[in-house]
């Protein structure tokens, strides 16, 4: 074993299991099916005969913070039982070190399924790098709904490039979610998985992101928000002819986007001008007469919508996240 022997012997000290009573198994056997795993992970990730350079980044660099003891990993027994039971949190208990949080359905699935407790690990050792290398930027936008749903994005890429260049290149038989997730990544550059994850069009968020952080005026960039909605306006009547489910969802989700992501984004606009932290209650978007009256000419259009979209994206989140 090479360095990541000093993470294991970090690692035993710094589980958090609580009420013993609700998991199947023992805290020490899954203490020890934990410590297998990540040794098994160092393993995988450095005999792949592919590499990836953003894969390497990301996972070296969470690594050496494991083995500074910079960021710790527990187990939760109370997380979900599904694919989201995996997570990263900025801070964790009393130390408040960052952490992965590992929901024990990992652990009860690891022996069956290693590949998808190794994707996982990857797609949070990617959160934590963004906090690590970007952390007030991190912290300051992590409950802003747009740029959650970029980081997100960003990881589950990173995630679809370890199962195509490290996992699939040593036979590892992959489950559903991950050849969901890499065809995703390939044919859509993951639009679906941000779509069903996130309530989100990916594509949307680029262009909102692009807007955001140009050097043009706010004027000039709430009207060129303004005109991608006067845009889905024109193009509103022409949805009854989409024959295609999916592809229909996802011209629902632009509208989605727009309306649920456009006071966010407008006061993020504003903030950015004044570079100070704006009172939130003292914000509008009806200072914007255009603009909000196009968001609100969307929002009363897309309601004839929003059963059929709010039923299928309940309905495919609850399959990918039991898919294995």
């Amino acid at each position: 074993m090479k360095r990541i022997t000093i993470i294991l012997s970090i690692l035993v000290f710094q589980f958090c299991v609580s009420q013993q009573n609700k998991t199947q198994k023992p805290q020490k056997q899954y203490e020890f099916i934990l410590r297998s795993a990540i040794s098994n992970f160092e393993i995988v990730f450095k005999s792949s005969p592919k590499k990836n350079d953003l894969v390497e980044q990301k996972v070296k660099f969470i690594m050496e913070q494991a083995v500074k003891g910079e960021i710790v990993f527990t187990i939760d027994i109370n997380a979900n039982n599904d694919l989201s039971a995996m997570g990263f949190n900025d801070y964790y208990n009393e130390n408040r070190k960052p952490a992965i949080i590992i929901g024990t359905y990992f652990l009860d699935q690891y022996e069956k399924n290693p590949s998808v407790f190794y994707s996982a690990l990857v797609h949070e050792f990617t959160h934590a790098y963004d906090y690590f290398n970007s952390q007030q930027y991190f912290v300051f936008y992590k409950n802003n709904r747009m740029v959650k749903a970029l980081f997100e994005a960003d990881a589950y890429a990173i995630e679809s490039l370890f199962i195509e260049n490290y996992l699939l290149p040593q036979q590892f038989k992959i489950t559903k979610f991950e050849t969901f997730l890499v065809e995703d990544f390939k044919n859509t550059n993951l639009s679906k998985i941000i779509l069903i994850n996130q309530i989100a069009s990916i594509h949307l968020l680029h262009n909102f992101l692009q807007i955001r952080d140009s050097k043009e005026s706010i004027e000039n960039k709430t009207n060129a928000l303004n005109a991608i909605g006067e845009n889905l306006l024109e193009k509103f009547n022409s949805i009854p002819e989409i024959k295609d489910n999916e592809l229909k969802m996802e011209v629902l989700s632009f509208y989605i986007t727009y309306i649920s992501m456009m006071d966010q984004l407008v006061y993020d606009i504003e903030q950015k001008e004044s570079n100070t932290i704006l009172d939130t209650e003292k914000f509008s978007l009806q200072n914007y007469k255009k603009l909000y009256q196009t968001k609100q000419s969307i929002s009363e259009k897309i309601k004839m919508y929003e059963p059929e979209f709010q039923e299928y994206i309940i309905k495919e989140n609850a399959r990918i996240r039991i898919e294995i």
